[in-house]
């Protein structure tokens, strides 16, 4: 039986032939564009490249492009041949397509509970998951399984360098609070000189001067789980939102708390 639905054709293009389009609204962090760039350089590019014919134009794929270009040093001259889809329609079934491609809510939720269970089979940076992401899927582990979940952070000795570093900053930026001599004094051994025993006092012993003076800084957000979407909907609902809300600023649901502990 033949397929009823249609299908792009794939061609091979010179890179000289793709117009990266201008008015692309999608863009990417750069944390999210090295897990892409190293992605790609393992596995090489996979799907995600459509061009029109009528106009030039990339009309999906603008990041896989960018970083194709510059393992292949298209700036310095050096045209290449890319793998495209191609499609045939005008400016503005394109750009809705641009848009479409790039519609995170066309794209699905992800199953955490199911990412759980393969979640120690995979590379979690070549797979594209976040620090969120890797939260989700500590709340949604079985208690009887012991699975590892793999920190984002460096190595136990580099971790311990990285927090030592971060804690002298924070000591630093709020030199208004502390004595000159004690910056000296924090400063006469330099971190590569001190022991991981030392640091890991040092860290602690920075952290508690901080305390006393610094504003506290950090990720303005949480999240939140439920064990499914009808205790979801019923707390959402209980406090006057939509049950199909994702995220709802913090201020607003503690304005919504005090209304309905005051009533």
């Amino acid at each position: 039986m033949d397929n009823k639905l249609k299908q792009s054709e794939t061609i091979v293009l010179k890179r000289s032939q793709i117009k990266p389009a201008d008015y692309n609204p999608r863009s990417i962090t750069n944390e999210a564009r090295k897990a892409l760039k190293k992605n790609i350089k393992e596995n090489g590019i996979i799907g995600g490249m459509v061009w029109n014919k009528q106009t030039g134009n990339l009309v999906s794929g603008h990041q896989k492009l960018n970083i194709a270009d510059e393992v292949n040093k298209y700036e310095a001259g050096n045209d290449y041949e890319i793998k495209v889809e191609v499609i045939d329609v005008g400016l503005k079934k394109e750009k809705e397509l641009n848009v479409f491609f790039n519609s995170k809510a066309v794209q699905g939720e992800m199953d955490y509970k199911k990412l759980a269970q393969i979640f120690p089979d995979i590379d979690a940076v070549l797979a594209g998951l976040d620090d969120v992401d890797v939260s989700m899927i500590e709340v949604e582990l079985p208690q009887t399984d012991h699975i590892e979940i793999p920190s984002f952070e460096p190595q136990e000795e580099k971790k311990i360098n990285a927090e030592y570093e971060k804690s002298i900053s924070q000591e630093l930026s709020n030199a208004k609070h502390t004595s000159e001599a004690s910056i000296h004094q924090m400063e006469r051994k330099d971190a590569e000189e001190l022991t991981p025993e030392e640091k890991k006092a040092k860290i602690k012993e920075i952290k508690e001067k901080v305390k006393e003076n610094a504003v506290l800084q950090g990720d303005p957000y949480f999240t939140v789980s439920f064990s499914d979407y009808d205790a979801k909907a019923m707390f959402l609902e209980y406090l006057g939102f939509d049950p199909e809300d994702k995220f709802i600023k913090g201020e607003e649901l503690q304005e919504k708390m005090e209304e309905v502990y005051a009533g």
